[in-house]
């Protein structure tokens, strides 16, 4: 008899394709995901730890569930950063595991529902666990992670505690899971990791020759790339962006730059310069004029200066990036930049953030604007979040057209219209 389980999602896309794991792999138990608590057996919460308003949000949840009759799982990243804090808000848990150990939800499920409580594990496993993915339902998105874990030792991250040093997935097992989602009809595949550039240090591999491996799998799919830091991709830019040449891939680039001053960059733990970044931007330009750059920046870092957060102003300004997603500083657990003494006043990082979010919007806008009258091939990849359907073109511009469209589909399309998030188009016809 089947098992039900009710499953939620918080945090970035890695978490995504974790929940893509766990689904893959309490399958082997016949266990089935639903859409509601009420038809579950069983309630799994895969948590984020990246900003404290995340994990705010999931102890308020947390201790919602705590009331329920059924048994709660607490998975992700959350565990390993703030795990006092999950036991006081749901006393009752059944389960709270570590991101790495998804394995092991085969024999804990069944001790769960045969009544076990307080099980607790946050042990990794050296297992590969991507082999359990199963790509979402009703979708032609899926979201592969080619590795977990990191370079780095930014002074203001917690994700380090939970997901560790990097440890890369086989090129082989990679270019197998991303073959079977294309063969399926997947057409947007999001290539993703905490950071792509550190891709392969552990197995004398590296984010090119994977490219390289993956452009070579046939379909009508296009890749789009997740985050990779500027230090980790200086040298092989050059390479990277002629393999990216091919029509597989989206002309997307996730590159943070989280400040635009060196000092706040050195206090951040962050291996790279400003300049370090514009001149990969500007290559990045040079090759592919039409590119979404796409960035990140932490208002408030403890220490930042009026003069810090003017030189964050100027170098947005410069660049004109295609989409900032824009953070307050906040402590999290155990980092050294939680310890600082110099913190930066609440009232300052909201003013900051408001005043970076306004040049942002009118960046966004103005560029939009410049794509009225474009037209060409697209892929209808999801459903309007209000109406019609998203189309993306080859530099993964959104442009949300009203007709009745089949997702996965390639359409000509022309924009007419340009909104601060969105193009609006017209199909021209069917490519």
């Amino acid at each position: 008899m089947s098992i039900h389980f009710y499953l939620e999602t918080f945090g970035c896309s890695l978490n995504s394709a974790d929940s893509d794991i766990i689904k893959g792999r309490l399958r082997e138990i016949d266990a089935q995901p639903v859409g509601s608590i009420e038809q579950a057996e069983l309630i799994i919460l895969n948590t984020c730890g990246v900003k404290e308003p995340t994990e705010d949000r999931i102890i308020s949840r947390l201790e919602e569930l705590s009331g329920s009759t059924k048994p709660v799982i607490v998975t992700g990243c959350l565990p390993k950063i703030s795990l006092s804090r999950i036991k006081q808000s749901i006393p009752n848990f059944a389960a709270i595991l570590g991101p790495q150990a998804i394995e092991s939800m085969t024999e804990i499920v069944p001790e769960i529902l045969a009544g076990v409580r307080g099980i607790i594990h946050l042990e990794s496993t050296d297992m590969s666990k991507l082999k359990w993915l199963e790509a979402p339902a009703n979708s032609v998105i899926c979201t592969i992670p080619i590795c977990e874990g990191c370079l780095g030792n930014c002074a203001y991250c917690a994700v380090k505690f939970a997901r560790g040093q990097v440890k890369s997935h086989s090129e082989k097992e990679i270019c197998q899971v991303i073959a079977k989602c294309t063969r399926a009809g997947y057409r947007e595949i999001r290539v993703t990791s905490q950071d792509l550039g550190a891709y392969g240090a552990d197995i004398s591999s590296n984010l090119i020759a994977l490219m390289k491996k993956v452009d070579e799998i046939d379909g009508h799919h296009k890749f789009r790339l997740g985050m990779f830091n500027p230090n980790l991709v200086a040298e092989s830019i050059d390479q990277l962006l002629h393999v990216m040449k091919s029509d597989h891939f989206f002309k997307f680039f996730h590159i943070p730059l989280q400040s635009g001053s060196d000092s706040v960059l050195r206090a951040m733990g962050r291996l790279y310069t400003v300049r370090n970044w514009e001149d990969i931007v500007a290559t990045i330009r040079e090759n592919f004029s039409n590119a979404t750059i796409a960035t990140d920046i932490i208002v408030g870092f403890p220490g930042e200066t009026k003069d810090d957060f003017n030189l964050t102003l100027d170098v947005i300004r410069r660049t004109q990036p295609n989409i900032v997603n824009i953070s307050k500083y906040g402590d999290r657990p155990d980092t050294l930049a939680s310890m600082s003494k110099n913190k930066v006043d609440t009232s300052i990082k909201k003013q900051r953030s408001r005043q970076l979010t306004t040049l942002v919007d009118r960046i966004l806008l103005e560029d939009n604007k410049s794509w009225i009258g474009w037209s060409g091939s697209a892929i209808v990849t999801e459903r309007g979040s209000r109406s019609g359907f998203l189309c993306r073109n080859s530099s993964y511009k959104g442009i949300i057209v009203h007709d009745e469209l089949k997702l996965g589909s390639k359409v000509n399309v022309q924009v007419v219209e340009a909104a601060r998030t969105h193009l609006l188009g017209e199909i021209i016809s069917s490519a």
